[in-house]
């Protein structure tokens, strides 16, 4: 199961639980889909605030525009409710659009205002218009069902199928420039993006949603009045956005549960001390989660919560691996290694946050006997406590001496590449040829400062190792062997994750490669989003007998994504030696 699919899937399961959980409870079912109902709207205003960057302060006005156009459509001519819903909108979505043409000149703080102005106007027209029921209001407005959990399902299918939208915009084209467009108008005009196209946009998809959860409270309710859809509960909207997290699918849901849901439970039993309550509840949020309960959770996610079953993990999956190869004592440390086939000998030497298993799809080259290694601090070798890639250089040649490996072909990938240049530099007569597949080019590899962080976060969370994995083999089509190389790359030595980012930055070979006078050959991923083309040639023009090839359709692991196309290179490389 992909990680978005099993997001939907456990969004779906927790959604189903909470309504079973209450089931035979009616009020708590209403009180649930009223959370449900405001976490659309709020999913819209984030749209509006969170991803395009306008502040709001009237979504209300679209909510009481839905709630009015779908109970008037289905009381009146008697249309199926989803239809007045759809309906509601749509009409608020038009509403939007009209917003949205006087706030293209305003920004910041004169577009809150106008904003707010439009709810206020809003809200008072309605109050005066007889025929939308005045101060009193619309009674009697048809239920979506007269069971509350069918109701509440209903709403919550609404709100899963609201994100699902969302998110895919957001993930889109569309996303990207409504962000651009957030982020600095200036230089989003400069790239060709039509600001004035992105915001009406945002407007309209926000008014939309707005709309629809406008008209779902309607018929939730049973009752509505202008009072319902004022200035305050446009504040309570921005609130669950704000309070939830900026720019998050679930922000709006953890905000609409804090303002809404708290509200109804402390209401019973606390009297005047209520906004004393709701209100400290909202400090404390505010102080512990400046960036919104969502981003709070989400980090805290990554950082803590996954730690009891990474270390459940590492215990399982050392046990079963360790089956799988052999050990040789190098230096008084253990180096796992993993064998295959007879012949000349190949030695096979991974990149960063790696194992031996990275080789296995290559692993049969016809007459030739391959030897994958981990090095040390990887996968079942021992953890040192230094991360440097000419100590790993040490290991890999005292292990081949060891092991009395002679004149083999050795090919490292990636960090292991680095790792080869070291040794094939200050230990020449050890290999016969090599092949340096997406490598660090002999001055190094520089990582941003503010990567690190993320680096960080490697470690204590697998879902992250998973997507970074993921991206830098965009090519590779075997989700259960991606699955074991992850879980391989979360038992490497947790000082090593950041450790061998630091360790590439200080490696420099510049000028020291041209003593290596043997055959060379470069490999490279035209999608590779780490090593650029101008590196690889540089660490082809590095040595003096080097040649590169370039995989067109892959990316940083060549190995992985397309290994028959490897072995085909590769055999063809080694058949001329």
């Amino acid at each position: 199961m992909t990680g978005i699919k099993r997001y939907y899937f456990v969004l779906l399961v927790l959604g189903i639980l909470a309504g079973l959980i209450f089931y035979s409870q009616s009020f708590m079912l209403v009180i649930l889909s009223q959370v449900i109902i405001f976490s659309i709207v709020a999913l819209g205003l984030n749209v509006l605030t969170g991803f395009a960057g306008q502040v709001s302060i009237g979504n209300a006005a679209f909510m009481s525009i839905g709630a009015y156009t779908s109970a008037i459509l289905v009381i009146k001519t008697g249309v199926p409710i989803f239809v007045g819903v759809l309906a509601g909108g749509i009409i608020a979505s038009m509403f939007g659009l009209i917003i949205g043409f006087p706030a293209l000149r305003m920004k910041g703080f004169y577009l809150a205002i106008a904003t707010m102005a439009f709810g206020v106007v809003v809200e008072q027209l309605i109050a005066v218009i007889p025929a939308l029921g005045g101060h009193d209001g619309i009674r009697n407005i048809p239920e979506l069902s007269a069971n509350p959990f069918v109701a509440y399902c209903i709403n919550f299918g609404v709100y899963v199928l609201a994100v699902f939208v969302v998110r895919r915009l957001s993930e889109s084209p569309i996303g990207f420039r409504w962000r651009m467009v957030r982020d600095g108008e200036l230089p989003a005009l400069a790239f060709g993006v039509t600001t004035a196209k992105v915001k009406l946009q945002a407007f309209m998809i926000s008014a939309f949603l707005g709309g629809i959860a406008g008209a779902l409270y309607a018929h939730n309710i049973g009752y509505i009045r202008s009072a319902d859809f004022g200035i305050s509960r446009s504040l309570d909207i921005l609130a669950m956005v704000m309070i939830g997290g900026l720019a998050s699918y679930q922000g709006g849901l953890a905000g609409a549960i804090l303002i809404i849901g708290l509200r109804f439970f402390f209401s019973r039993g606390f009297g005047p001390w209520l906004s004393v309550i709701i209100g400290s509840l909202l400090i404390a949020s505010t102080l512990f989660f400046p960036r919104g309960i969502a981003y709070g959770l989400y980090i805290n996610w990554h950082k803590y919560f996954q730690r009891p079953f990474l270390f459940l993990l590492r215990k399982i999956h050392r046990r079963k691996t360790v089956m799988e190869g052999k050990f040789q004592s190098v230096n008084n440390q253990k180096i796992f290694y993993r064998e295959y086939g007879e012949g000349s000998p190949i030695v096979y030497i991974h990149g960063n946050t790696g194992s031996s298993r990275w080789w296995d799809l290559v692993k049969d080259i016809p007459g030739y006997k391959t030897i994958a290694l981990d090095l040390p601090n990887f996968g079942m070798s021992s953890s040192l406590d230094i991360a440097d890639i000419d100590v790993y250089a040490d290991y890999v040649a005292e292990f081949i001496k060891v092991q009395n490996i002679k004149n083999p072909i050795i090919a490292g990938h990636s960090l292991g590449g680095a790792v080869l240049i070291s040794l094939a530099v200050r230990y020449p007569d050890i290999p016969q040829a090599i092949v340096l597949i997406d490598s660090a080019d002999p001055s190094g590899l520089k990582t941003p400062e503010e990567h690190y962080v993320v680096i960080e976060l490697y470690k204590t969370s697998r879902d992250l190792m998973y997507k970074a994995l993921q991206a830098v083999t965009p090519a590779m089509d075997n989700p259960t062997l991606l699955q074991q190389l992850v879980d391989d790359a979360m038992i490497m030595a947790p000082h090593a994750y950041a450790g061998n980012a630091r360790a590439l930055e200080r490696f420099n070979y510049t000028g020291r490669t041209k003593n290596y006078t043997k055959p060379v050959l470069v490999l490279w991923g035209a999608k590779d989003i780490i090593i650029t083309r101008s590196m690889a040639e540089s660490t082809r023009d590095a040595f003096p007998q080097a040649t590169l090839h370039v995989f067109e359709d892959v990316g940083h692991s060549v190995i992985v994504e397309k290994p028959q196309a490897f072995k085909d290179v590769f055999t063809a490389f080694i058949a001329k030696l």
